[in-house]
């Protein structure tokens, strides 16, 4: 389904249902006040415009990228100009926008002092005709930095730029009146209202218009400068020779080869560390040993690619450079960005190689160690029985199953989770039993033997987390039916016999809507007509099929009486071809136990499954949890017949004094399985992403730095990327304790703790004064690092999970969205820099 449909459709249900943690008197959502016709281009303007708003599919991540490039290229272009006008010594001269400039500059110091003064109360909230002072000394510097801003890039773009840039500074300011005044007339429509996170008797005013149309504003003006370096690049890009390309690539790989023997010494690091690698690995419980060697050799080879080319790609270019070999290159026709993009070629061929050959060892390795113990653990369970040891063999089945599940690529279809609490009232979290939280994805419990329950709802369904007084947020979670009930089986009629009816019942009522013209009831009858008798066909399908059906269970229930165990067998499995298979629901849940009790007694739960749009309902068994385990449950498939994807799940704690803990990820309906070899390959893919923006980056430090520098720039970004990443955004958001750098750092000096407030002495607000200056630059800046960590599958493919397609996707755009701008960046450096003197 398109990106679009999955943005919240606020407008459509702004008389619907509340969140379940909505109260009963909540204020009556607002809605829009526009024509239904100009809808989808509101859609489109918002998702194209908010930068901070995306959609969980590719077009999403597509539109995500380009509005981060967009901003990237537009805060380039800026700052380039300004430089360039400092060189050419058209601004910073001592002209009267200069003092402007230099106004803005001390301003910028004073307002936030000033911000700073009001915040510990050393100074009283002084206001100017009802507007703060702070607000207007902000506001001032702000109105000097675009006047000088603006007349900077004037002169310099006059002097030494081309009639495109004067065209971009023009279609700037057009893109600047655009997103303000869309901004204002969001406002007025009512349309901010629904997708800002604002208390629901809040009143948005004029100002908060402005104030978005200045977030749009920004993207729409990212998209002129992104197309103005697209012209700039794609001179360079069309001059790009393939022939050229592999002749540097494959120079690239020979010095790789000749200068460090680089691929080899990896290589052999990697079968050293392998062939001892089962002493040391021991798994915590049995049935975790397929996840633990996963996870140590995708670890492995992580390791040793990023380390390879975290050191080789920095020390390629300056070593040319510092010994002259560099000459013979750019003395021929050779392009700046064939130099980048070959020697990135060559090296990520290198990796390419290099995960090919450690994917093949690692599946030799993991079918030797891990599928053998499988295999084992099976014929000691079959051993077992054969003796009469049921508590053994019970045991061992369940360690080969969970090492089964760990060795496969399951594809599960996940849910929304709600809950109940013990008086039946819905919520969208549990109770909090006080124990570590993680705020990925927090985990709730519900209180045995009580009508609290866990529930997992499919289909379109509501955010259980939007906001009191805010219309429900849709989620996509349907279930796809076709991949559960196969095509030509009693379930696959009876959901066609559900679907129609629906259809028909849907035509009816609409046929009695009233003023409808006569064009349209005629074709809602050909509509009823063709469906009824399509009705009848379907019907008289499904009665066919579940005779023929019933009448082979028959049979074989009689041939079973008799002891004919062959045609026992021959009548199920085609009575199975005509049925299709149990729908599977796994489940990992915890427990959180609040009485000793017995030991070894289990947990007990009990599941039930409906069907909301047939009504039709299933009790399942009551089961024991296992801990650490994962449980299953089969549901018969008749229960998604004419779901049309929509399926309710509840879970209930029997066990009484006893709480069940679970997160959303924690039950799901799984798919038909693939391949573990290939989803193994997949996760090694992450890995090579991870490595092409290395690469990346450290070509790009090489076009600069000395190597020494260059390497160590690398690393930076690789360590921040990898283990910092989260903090670092944290940080920048100034969601951690303790302040900025600066007041942390006197915090750290007079032995204060991060809760209490510091006394304000001219110390600490000289701190916090200059972490409100350093804070907003860091928070840009911050992004500029790679996130790795979101280019990681390992955990996925450690967990037995299938990394799909749209994943692999997503990540190849976030990569690129990296690696393309470092490339570019390197080119123009060097593009400008004198390496043939």
């Amino acid at each position: 389904m398109s990106g679009l449909l999955t943005i919240p459709l606020l407008w459509a249900q702004a008389g619907g249902a509340t969140a379940p943690n909505a109260a009963a008197a909540a204020p009556a959502p607002p809605t829009l006040n526009i024509s239904p016709q100009w809808i989808p281009a509101l859609k489109w303007l918002y998702l194209s415009g908010d930068p901070t708003f995306t959609t969980p599919d590719l077009q999403g991540a597509v539109l995500t990228w380009l509005k981060a490039l967009s901003l990237l290229c537009l805060i380039g272009w800026i700052v380039s100009w300004l430089v360039i006008g400092i060189k050419e010594r058209v601004v910073g001269q001592g002209k009267w926008f200069d003092y402007i400039g230099v106004a803005a500059l001390v301003l910028t110091p004073i307002s936030m002092m000033l911000r700073v003064l009001e915040s510990v109360k050393r100074i009283p909230i002084f206001s100017i005709a009802g507007v703060r002072t702070t607000a207007i000394v902000f506001f001032l510097c702000v109105a000097c930095y675009i006047i000088w801003i603006e007349i900077a890039l004037a002169r310099s773009v006059r002097r030494s730029g081309k009639k495109l840039d004067g065209l971009v500074i023009i279609a700037l300011h057009v893109a600047l009146v655009f997103g303000l005044v869309m901004g204002i007339v969001l406002q007025r429509i009512g349309f901010l209202a629904l997708v800002l996170p604002i208390p629901p008797n809040f009143k948005l005013t004029w100002r908060e218009g402005l104030i978005y149309g200045v977030r749009l504003s920004g993207t729409f003006m990212g998209y002129f400068v992104f197309l103005r370096v697209l012209t700039i690049c794609l001179k360079e890009i069309v001059g790009v020779r393939a022939r050229r390309l592999y002749s540097i690539a494959r120079l690239s790989i020979y010095e790789a080869n000749r200068r460090m023997w680089a691929p080899w010494v990896v290589l052999t690091v990697f079968l050293l560390v392998l062939a001892f690698t089962h002493w040391f690995l021991q798994p915590p419980r049995a049935a975790e040993m397929g996840r633990l060697y996963v996870g140590t050799l995708t670890l492995l080879c992580s390791i040793l690619l990023t380390v390879m080319v975290t050191i080789l790609t920095p020390l390629s270019l300056p070593t040319d450079i510092q010994q002259q070999t560099i000459y013979t290159v750019v003395s021929k026709p050779t392009r700046r960005l064939e130099l980048i993009w070959g020697r990135m070629i060559g090296y990520m061929t290198l990796v390419t190689v290099l995960v090919v050959v450690f994917g093949g060892i690692s599946l030799a390795y993991l079918w030797r160690t891990v599928r053998t113990t499988i295999d084992n653990t099976y014929a000691a369970a079959e051993k077992a029985k054969k003796e009469n040891r049921l508590t053994e063999y019970k045991l061992l089945m369940e360690q080969a199953d969970q090492l089964s599940t760990r060795m496969s690529a399951r594809v599960p279809v996940k849910g929304s989770l709600s809950f109940l609490d013990s008086r039946g009232v819905p919520h969208a979290m549990g109770i909090d039993v006080g124990q570590d939280q993680s705020m990925k994805e927090p985990r709730s419990h519900i209180e045995g033997a009580t009508p609290s329950a866990a529930i997992w709802s499919f289909g379109i369904v509501p955010d259980p987390f939007t906001p009191p007084g805010r219309p429900p947020i849709p989620l996509d979670r349907r279930i796809p039916v076709s991949s559960f009930l196969h095509e030509g089986t009693v379930e696959s009629a009876l959901d066609k016999v559900y679907n129609l009816q629906a259809q028909i019942d849907a035509d009816k009522a609409t046929k009695n809507q009233p003023n409808l013209p006569a064009s349209r009831v005629s074709q809602l009858d050909a509509s009823i007509a063709r469906n009824e008798d399509e009705l009848k066909r379907a019907r008289a399908e499904y009665d066919t099929l579940l005779k023929k059906v019933d009448d082979l269970r028959t049979q074989a229930a009689k041939a079973q009486a008799e002891g004919n165990t062959a045609e026992v067998k021959r009548l199920r499995e085609e009575a199975a071809l005509h049925s299709s298979p149990d729908i599977l629901v796994e489940m990992s849940f915890n427990v959180y136990r609040t009485t000793k009790g017995r030991v070894g007694d289990p947990v007990f739960a009990e599941i039930t499954a409906r069907n909301p749009r047939t009504g039709r309902e299933y009790l399942g068994d009551v089961f024991a949890i296992k801990e650490y385990y994962t449980n299953r449950v089969k549901l018969p498939p008749w229960l998604l017949a004419g779901s049309n994807g929509a399926l309710r799940v509840e879970i209930r704690c029997m066990s009484p004094t006893q709480y069940l803990g679970m997160a959303e990820s924690d039950l799901y309906l799984l798919l038909p399985p693939g391949t573990f070899g290939w989803n193994y390959m997949k996760g090694l893919f992450g890995i090579w992403l991870q490595a092409m923006v290395l690469t990346a980056i450290g070509v790009c430090a090489g076009t600069f730095l000395s190597w020494p520098v260059a390497l160590l720039t690398t690393i930076f970004f690789f360590v921040a990327g990898q283990l910092a990443f989260a903090f670092l955004v944290d940080f920048s958001r100034q969601a951690i304790m303790g302040g900025g750098p600066f007041e942390s750092l006197i915090r750290l000096l007079t032995h204060d703790n991060q809760m209490s407030d510091i006394t304000p002495t001219a110390g600490v607000v000289l701190a916090k004064t200059l972490d409100s200056l350093v804070m907003p630059l860091m928070s840009m800046l911050v992004y500029v690092v790679p996130n790795f960590q979101a280019l990681d599958l390992s955990n996925m493919v450690a967990d037995g999970y299938m990394v799909s397609w749209q994943t692999l996707g997503v990540d190849s755009l976030l990569a690129l969205a990296y690696a393309l701008p470092f490339s570019l960046l390197g080119y123009l450096i060097l593009k400008n820099r004198e390496v043939a003197a």
